[in-house]
């Protein structure tokens, strides 16, 4: 199976940087002595052993029983056909799965009777001959299951078209009938093996199963893809029907090959367990089905598939060695026109938004101005490469794959993308403005799609992260073109207020910061605890608030030092009370102090 060279070769040297190699230990044969902490006969409650000994006796006759089951439902097996053939089957399969289950229940018992120091002649003989006559009827049962999986095969090639998804659906059941017998025979073996008995026999019998399904499974593969992609291609010219019927067929032919796949795979584990290659199987599965998980992917994979995108790319040049310098030439070419029109489209868009028609802010033109020299230089790369006879829908897949990886890895710095598109959308604030912003207040000196630069009010600079900004309150104080300055000033009590008042009018009205339309606002406001308060509220352009504030505060105090107004400082007054001896008697007991 060819793959395309450039998105294999970026594919793999990616992947197999981030990725370990799996590698399975077949378990060593053991004997049926417990572990090395156990080996030694320990004291144990005898309540417990008891109980143990009852469960193995127990699991013993069980094991009889279901032996015996099984050995008639084969009898009624050689005698049955057609429907009463299935449901025998599947009877006894479930009678397989109910033995192993007991005689792993038994092998665990005696493991814990022997450490005990108990006798356990009988349990092992009769874990013993079951373990044995699983492993006989397992192979059997493998044997006779793919002997049925190539008549189904058969059938189908020749089946009507209604009686292919019944078939179908008996073929998908027979497949993970067999993975699960499989998988069953290692597991029996592992069993065999804790018995003291010589599975080699077995292991072989599975390795060799093994790697002829997973032959099968990925020629099985390949052929499906294959049809797939000559269904694809059926659909380009065809009628709006035509194309119904053949994606109906794509959707059937994608069924097909996920059970496949997920065959190969379930295979692939069992060869993986008992140290078999599997990189040629794995390669297959990725290279068919696009899908790629850590328990497939390893680095003898990434090196298979990347000496495969080197295969393909060598036989490629000398297949087209004669037309090379043609074609590079005319790449060359495409990329420097291209550059230079991306340049051109960028001055004209940079123009277009610095007119006065369009009021776009500072880093909606930096972004629209890079977006279209970049996007008409993207759309230069892919004409050059088509030039070179490269398919744009493998590079275009390969890049998807590595901003999957890239994006996953950098979830930040996304989030303050998408904040960073929110503030350009929205445009709460611009470049130059006075904000108060992610808790930072300050003017706005840059601005990107990833974090915004303020430069403090005490020339600090401060680089936030946009999703701070867009998270919190966004306060512009460079919004609107003029603002109100609100201050409050303060007059004794013994003061006259009109003239006070009358000061404070002349001082704003002629001020030359302060606006006449808003008009200002001076009211009497509070009775405070040590002075009568004023407020003054005068407008004045946004860039003149703090110029007003300073000037209008240094001419209210001047001019009321001038005319004798008072400007109290908190005070308090305590009042004296003094009482006559009689009164100081009854009132001996209050607070205020007697005179001496």
């Amino acid at each position: 199976m060819k793959i395309t060279p450039v998105p294999v070769v970026a594919l793999t040297l990616i992947l197999a940087l981030c990725t370990t190699p799996l590698t399975h230990a077949e378990k060593p044969p053991a004997d049926i002595q417990a572990p090395t902490e156990q080996s030694e006969p320990t004291q144990a409650d005898p309540d417990k052993i008891q109980k143990i000994v009852e469960k193995t006796a127990a699991n013993t006759e069980t094991l009889g029983s279901l032996r015996d089951d099984i050995t008639k439902l084969s009898a009624d097996l050689q005698k049955a056909k057609d429907e009463d053939l299935v449901v025998l089957r599947d009877q006894r399969r479930r009678k397989y799965t109910e033995l192993r289950d007991e005689l792993e229940g038994l092998v665990n018992n005696i493991v814990k009777l022997e450490a005990a120091g108990s006798e356990t002649r009988e349990a092992r003989k009769a874990a013993t001959a079951s373990a044995g006559q699983v492993s006989d009827w397992l192979k059997a049962e493998i044997k006779d299951s793919l002997t049925l999986l190539a008549s189904l095969d058969g059938k189908i090639k020749t089946a009507a078209e209604a009686d292919l998804p019944e078939l179908r659906q008996q073929l998908a059941n027979e497949r993970k009938a067999v993975d699960k017998e499989l998988a069953a025979l290692l597991e029996n073996s592992d069993l065999m093996q804790q018995l003291g008995l010589d599975s080699k026999a077995d292991l072989n019998y599975l390795d060799e199963t093994l790697v002829q399904r997973a032959e099968n499974l990925a020629a099985r593969l390949q052929y499906l893809i294959e049809q797939r992609n000559g269904l694809r291609k059926q659909t380009i010219g065809a009628s709006e029907d035509e194309k119904k019927l053949l994606k109906e067929k794509v959707a059937a032919l994608n069924g097909r090959v996920s059970a496949t796949a997920e065959n190969l795979k379930i295979t692939i584990d069992l060869m993986g367990e008992r140290e078999l290659d599997t990189a040629e199987y794995k390669q297959i599965v990725i290279a068919s089905t696009g899908e790629i998980t850590k328990e497939i992917f390893e680095t003898e994979v990434a090196l298979g598939l990347l000496q495969q995108g080197l295969d393909s790319g060598k036989e490629w040049l000398i297949e087209n060695g004669p037309r090379w310098a043609f074609k590079l030439v005319v790449f060359v070419l495409i990329l420097v026109v291209f550059a230079l029109l991306a340049n051109l489209v960028k001055r004209i868009v940079s123009r277009t938004l610095a007119s006065s028609r369009v009021h776009a802010s500072k880093l909606l033109q930096e972004l629209l101005v890079s977006f279209a020299g970049k996007a008409i230089f993207l759309i230069g790369i892919l004409i050059a490469l088509a030039q070179l006879g490269i398919k744009i829908g493998p590079v275009l897949a390969g890049l998807g794959i590595v901003g999957f990886i890239v994006g996953f890895a950098l979830q930040e710095t996304l989030s303050n993308f998408a904040a960073g598109v929110m503030i350009l959308i929205y445009r709460p604030f611009d470049v130059g403005d006075a904000v108060e912003a992610g808790g930072i207040s300050g003017k706005v000196k840059q601005m990107n799609l990833v974090s915004t630069t303020i430069t403090t009010f005490d020339n600090q600079r401060v680089i936030v992260p946009n999703r701070k900004i867009w998270g919190d309150v966004i306060r512009n104080i460079n919004a609107e073109k003029i603002r109100r300055v609100d201050m409050v000033f303060g007059i004794g009590y013994d003061d006259d207020p009109d003239l006070a008042e009358r000061i404070l009018h002349e001082i704003v009205d002629h001020h030359e910061l302060a606006l006449d339309d808003p008009p200002p606002v001076i009211r009497l406001h509070t009775l405070g605890e040590s002075s009568v308060d004023f407020i003054v509220r005068p407008w004045v352009k946004s860039a003149d608030y703090w110029d007003a504030y300073w000037h209008i505060t240094r001419a209210v105090k001047k001019r009321f030092d001038e005319e004798g107004i008072s400007i109290p400082f908190p005070q308090q007054d305590m009042h004296i009370y003094t009482h006559d001896s009689d009164s100081a008697e009854k009132g001996s007991n209050s607070l205020a102090p007697s005179p001496r």
